[in-house]
């Protein structure tokens, strides 16, 4: 764990003084890194707090009830004059004791997933909602393709980042409309295209100070979706559909000159 990490854990838990806090603002405005480190923090701290939810509601293993029995009760130890971990990694070492005690518990059901979500960032959220959202057919959007230009007024000055909405029928996609959504603790616009067999693909749009000019695709796969982002002129950018899905590549890279 590195000073920079303790200092945004401390940051995420609200526990920096005014200045410190400013001072890490500042930083997370100027450096990418800083700022995919404490997306990478957010990521982990949801993770290890649904996984430990979880884990409470697991039955515990015959085998380790009857170590924990057996075991003599130690000398509760002092505590600590101050608090040296913030709330993120105190997830993660209390996710580490258990899978020290539980072994299984570590092995199994944390390594798949904890490690895409870590690096995933605010693309883990564009993630689950997009899992709700695509099967929706009424409410699919909240604010509908015939409204475009208010779409762009309102999701541009609430996101930051002004936009055009990119015209993609040449993939044979129709613009359905948009919404709002909270990834990272950013808002985050989302402008949803449907295929003419009903499949979904999204555009999803939030501000990132640093983002370099020219965009860079990056391809990955997170939660069973697929998703090309990219950076540009102070936005982060992701096109997301189905596993397996076709074309997205291109399909960004048209989105990328248009948005």
């Amino acid at each position: 764990m590195t000073d920079l990490s303790i200092r945004l854990s401390a940051y995420l838990d609200g526990e920096l003084e005014a200045a410190d806090a400013l001072a890490i603002e500042a930083l997370l405005e100027a450096d990418p890194a800083a700022q995919a480190e404490l997306e990478a923090l957010m990521a982990a701290d949801a993770m290890a707090q649904d996984q430990f939810a979880t884990l409470l509601n697991d039955p515990v293993p015959l085998a380790l009830a009857q170590k924990i029995k057996s075991s003599p009760m130690g000398t509760p130890a002092a505590r600590p004059a101050s608090r040296m971990m913030g709330g993120a990694l105190a997830a993660g070492l209390a996710l580490f004791i258990l899978g020290g005690a539980g072994g299984y518990l570590l092995n199994d059901q944390l390594a798949p997933n904890g490690s895409e979500v870590a690096r995933a960032g605010w693309l883990s959220d564009i993630a689950d909602y997009h899992a709700i959202y695509a099967d929706q057919q009424r409410h699919l959007v909240e604010v509908a393709a015939e409204e475009a230009d208010h779409i762009e007024k309102w999701l541009g000055a609430t996101v930051g980042v002004a936009f055009s909405i990119p015209d993609l029928s040449q993939f044979g996609l129709t613009f359905e409309g948009g919404r709002l959504l909270v990834a990272a603790g950013k808002p985050v616009a989302q402008l949803m295209y449907r295929l003419e067999d009903g499949t979904v693909i999204a555009l999803c749009l939030q501000s990132s100070a640093g983002a370099p000019p020219a965009p860079e695709f990056q391809q990955q796969t997170i939660k069973g979706f697929d998703f090309v982002s990219w950076k540009a002129d102070g936005a982060a950018y992701v096109v997301i559909g189905p596993g397996g899905q076709p074309g997205l590549t291109e399909i960004a890279a048209l989105a990328a000159r248009e948005v």
